[in-house]
């Protein structure tokens, strides 16, 4: 008995070109940590605009109640800061902001003596601080 040639083991087949699958290219991973560092930014500068939008908290409250309760040695109000321009306006400005300090103050124009002025406060409550 004969051995039987087979036919597929005769005959070399090489493979059409069209029909093998392409290897997969490597993709690289930068637009995805890209996409993750633009994700983390974006939300850290909600976070800190959130946080400046805070309402006042206890401790502004505080000291605002320290002001009203602090005793000044000057009781009259200072003048406003709308009959001034400039830099004059800036300090009355201040002064209405800070009663307390200018109270504490001396000063040095001699104004107590020469005015009857009692602090450096005392200057604001007349055009005494504009001239």
């Amino acid at each position: 008995m004969g051995k039987k040639k087979n036919k597929n083991t005769s005959k070399k087949r090489t493979p059409n070109p069209k029909q093998t699958a392409p290897e997969p290219k490597k993709r690289s991973k930068l637009p995805l940590f890209a996409m993750i560092a633009g994700g983390v930014l974006v939300l850290a500068g909600a976070y800190f605009l959130y946080q400046g939008e805070k309402p006042p908290t206890q401790a502004r409250h505080d000291t605002e109640m320290k002001k009203v309760s602090f005793n000044l040695q000057e009781t009259r109000p200072t003048l406003s800061p709308q009959r001034f321009s400039g830099r004059v306006r800036e300090a009355y400005t201040i002064a209405r902001e800070i009663p307390e300090v200018l109270d504490g103050l001396y000063c040095y124009c001699r104004c107590r003596e020469n005015f009857g002025h009692k602090t450096l406060l005392s200057c604001y409550v007349d055009t005494h601080a504009s001239t």
